[in-house]
């Protein structure tokens, strides 16, 4: 593998609590650096305040893992990166193209794996210094700290492997858990997937036994709580989010009947409310309320700017705007009424009437002001969907009970919100799919439904509506990887495992 840079290196240009200000001037390149933070809590809770600034990244969940590239290839946009540099190769998924594999691939991994090694020079000998701690602390930190690196894994693998069902003994990505450089072995996809939900098992257990403040207790979200590392816990991978993360990654490997114990958990314990339609309309638009985890993305108002402002990303061609004939936005937002459709949307301003989503662009003078840069990472309602679709065979009442009482709080006001008694499996995976597109439309997620359930892209007018290939669904792996990475064929790997 390609060498592995293991100390923190900050990739935005503020942090996510003011406490950490001087982490600016902190950036490890000795070893000796190292010894000096792990020589106290505080020096361990900068670490990992790094490594989430590293994933606030416009190469990773800053941008491109979120509302930029992955969303665009899975069709939020009209407009596909088109005119920032990539020609048409993202529309058509062409990853091999040179501007697509160096722009929006290759930092992928290489972004990632450096964050990961990050992550274990935290975990490598945090046990060992447990009396440094105040009580709850070190539960937090090592907790979110295995729960980052599953995280990391988990979307590596759903970005450069083959769709995991079928294809459980590909060989696909290294599941690295140290942070010196090394050529670390490609396993299995079934192997990096039990890694996958042990890591989230550790974090669930020590952010448990650390009495994460969350588990039972919403918290107020302002600036207010920067200083404070159990305040704000929504912008760390709580506890909660670890649970999310399980029914997520539960459900990536077909495995519904533990997806659908995770994702109920949340449901039924979790304290997340529900976004109102007053608070969506006062600005509200990432519905943060909502969120089991998310990141504070210093750049977000510039890249909101850049990517939406800009009509780069519109959802409309011909600059149709309005219920009857905004054939666009209502092709994902089938009634006006939908709270998402009206408050997370808006003409252009500058006459062309382009739909544009303004969900990134929040309200500066609101009190919780984080808003406006807030990235979701997890939201309360894919749970919601999750479990849906994994009741739609075994007990459908249940499942529409859960697509209605999410659609109640997205204004679908009647009695059925739109989900027919008796609606059977197929509909109500249908209607999954077109929730999921909704809830999380310029979150990322969509992509990587589609390719789970291997349905069509969206149809866009003349693009049409498009049946993609296995590959297209695959990203390319970096050239470097290929030709210095610990590679193994599936047939050598059964013979090593035989001798």
């Amino acid at each position: 593998m390609k060498k592995i840079l293991i100390y923190i290196t900050i990739l935005s240009a503020s942090l996510l609590l003011n406490s950490c200000s001087d982490w600016l001037d902190v950036q490890p390149s000795t070893d000796k650096d190292r010894a000096d933070l792990v020589e106290s809590a505080d020096g361990y809770m900068k670490m990992l305040y790094g490594t989430y600034i590293n994933l606030t990244s416009p190469s990773l969940y800053g941008a491109n893992l979120t509302f930029g590239f992955v969303s665009s290839l899975g069709r939020d946009y009209v407009k596909n990166l088109s005119d920032v540099g990539s020609g048409w190769s993202a529309v058509h998924w062409s990853y091999n193209d040179n501007s697509i594999r160096g722009t929006y691939i290759d930092p992928v991994w290489s972004q990632m794996y450096n964050n990961i090694a990050n992550v274990n020079s935290i975990l490598a000998d945090i046990d060992d210094h447990k009396s440094q701690f105040r009580t709850s602390e070190y539960g937090l930190v090592a907790g979110e700290a295995y729960a980052e690196r599953a995280m990391m894994h988990f979307d590596l693998l759903r970005l450069f492997a083959p769709n995991y069902v079928g294809n459980e003994d590909v060989v696909a990505i290294p599941y690295v858990t140290s942070y010196e450089a090394a050529r670390n072995e490609h396993l299995k996809a079934r192997d990096v997937m039990k890694h996958v939900i042990e890591d989230l098992d550790k974090a669930e257990s020590l952010m448990s036994e650390a009495g994460d403040p969350l588990i039972k207790q919403a918290q107020a979200i302002t600036y207010n709580g920067k200083g404070e590392f159990t305040a704000n816990r929504q912008y760390h991978l709580n506890y909660w989010a670890a649970i999310a993360l399980k029914a997520r990654a539960y459900l990536y490997m077909g495995d519904k009947e533990n997806a659908l114990k995770c994702a109920k958990k949340v449901i039924d314990e979790a304290p997340f409310g529900w976004t109102t339609e007053a608070e969506m309309a006062a600005g509200d638009k990432v519905m943060q309320s909502e969120l089991i985890a998310a990141l504070e993305v210093a750049t977000l108002p510039d890249l909101y700017d850049r990517y939406f402002d800009s009509q780069l990303f519109i959802l409309s061609e011909e600059g149709y705007w309005g219920a009857a004939d905004n054939v666009h936005t209502l092709k994902i937002f089938e009634d006006a009424n939908d709270y998402r459709y009206l408050y997370t949307f808006k003409k252009d301003g500058r006459g062309n009437n382009f739909a544009l989503s303004n969900k990134y662009e929040q309200e500066t003078g609101n009190s919780k002001a984080m808003k406006k840069q807030t990235v979701p990472l997890i939201r309360k309602g894919e749970m919601y969907l999750i479990a849906a679709e994994c009741l739609a065979e075994s007990n459908p009442t249940e499942a529409i009970a859960l697509l209605r009482e999410l659609k109640k709080h997205r204004g679908y006001f009647a009695a059925d919100a739109g989900v027919a008694d008796g609606s059977d499996a197929n509909t109500i995976k249908a209607m999954v799919k077109s929730e999921m597109r909704k809830e999380t439309y310029a979150e990322g997620q969509y992509w990587f439904f589609l390719k789970r359930t291997g349905v069509t892209v969206p149809d866009f007018g003349w693009q049409g509506s498009l049946t993609l290939t296995p590959e297209q669904f695959r990203f390319p792996m970096p050239e470097m990887e290929k030709e210095y990475g610990y590679i193994p064929s599936t047939e050598n790997t059964e013979k090593e495992k035989s001798n």
